[in-house]
């Protein structure tokens, strides 16, 4: 039997003559390098996700109309500021970072459906859901307003909605919102947190709000990109 060389030996010890598949622990380190925002863009829900009829587009103020609040620390309504900040596509609490989308469809002219992506430290979000919001809600549940830089809002009783099979916890609510010296608008809510992210679809406005086909389709999309 012939004698191996030194080199022989290295190569039987560390030259496989294959690449080493990557580790979970790479990959892992890989998705830690994403910035919070970074990460609520790509789990937001798309066109292409939504299908034919949908249109998604960053989530800005309306050509010639004001924004009632820029964050939910501009609303004063003692503790039922949260269901009015969810409504206004604001996130629920102190998250990390927060994204909104606005998504129109054919099958509804004149209804908007605003979605609004927000991540929080470990365990803040189910604190936004529950202390927050679904107390807020119960806690309001006579009606109230709100304001925001000298302007108000009168907000009916919410109504819980049946709640879809979706996340690891979701709410869902209805009712109306009466801006000052306007008209009142019908308002569709649910809200659904994956873990440490809160999705957010608000539909509002327009003759069909009350159809399935309107909220549903987004609620469920969204879900998808959360798994």
């Amino acid at each position: 039997m012939p004698l191996l060389t030194a080199a022989a030996l290295t190569c039987l010890a560390g030259c496989s003559g294959t690449t080493a598949p990557a580790t979970p622990g790479a990959t892992a380190s890989a998705a830690r390098q994403q910035t919070p925002a970074q990460r609520l863009t790509g789990l937001m829900v798309t066109a292409a996700g939504l299908g034919p009829g949908y249109s998604v587009r960053e989530s800005g103020p309306a050509e010639g109309r004001s924004v009632f609040a820029r964050s939910a620390r501009e609303i004063t309504g003692n503790a039922c500021t949260p269901p009015a900040a969810m409504t206004h596509q604001l996130p629920l609490g102190r998250p990390q970072a927060s994204l909104s989308r606005l998504v129109a469809t054919r099958e509804a002219p004149g209804t908007r459906v605003h979605v609004t992506l927000a991540t929080y430290d470990k365990g803040m979000a189910v604190t936004a859901m529950d202390a927050l919001l679904a107390d807020a809600v119960l806690g309001c549940s006579l009606g109230f307003t709100v304001r925001a830089h000298g302007t108000g809002e009168r907000y009916d009783p919410f109504e819980p909605e049946d709640t879809p099979a979706v996340g690891d916890e979701a709410l869902a609510y209805r009712g109306v919102v009466t801006p000052e010296g306007d008209t009142p608008r019908p308002v569709r809510t649910t809200v659904v947190r994956h873990g440490d992210v809160i999705a957010v679809c608000t539909a509002v406005g327009g003759s069909r709000i009350a159809s399935p086909v309107v909220l549903t389709p987004v609620i469920e999309a969204q879900d998808a990109k959360l798994r």
